[in-house]
């Protein structure tokens, strides 16, 4: 399970720029979202537990974002259908959901638990 969580953080940080559409400045989901627990199996953990200063990801207008994972930042692009999440680039293509300030982000079985900053 460690193995794979470092794989999911080493991927993240991996993210390259890329161009989109879409979006809009008063869009209700745009914001960063912090990382609080992470589930394997059933299992929840903190994720400063193994992630030493964290795990953001700042939703940007255009479908852009920021992810930053203990202090080193990426950038890629996101889409939302619905409540369907969904963020792509640097190889990885991560699903997800999001309502209510609230994301989950699902990478290779583990869930991030994320909300919104106030």
């Amino acid at each position: 399970m460690k193995k794979t969580l470092i794989w999911l953080l080493v991927a993240l940080l991996l993210l390259t720029a890329l161009g989109c559409s879409g979006g809009k400045d008063d869009d209700p989901n745009l914001g960063v979202y912090t990382a609080t627990t992470a589930e394997y199996l059933g299992i929840s953990i903190d994720v400063g537990e193994f992630v030493g200063s964290g795990f953001t990801i700042e939703l940007k207008s255009g479908g852009k974002c920021k992810m930053t994972i203990d202090g080193t930042s990426a950038s890629g692009k996101w889409t939302l259908d619905g409540t369907a999440f969904h963020v792509t680039g640097g190889g990885i293509d991560c699903t997800g959901t999001l309502s209510d300030g609230l994301l989950k982000l699902d990478y290779d079985g583990v869930t991030f638990n994320m909300e919104k900053g106030k």
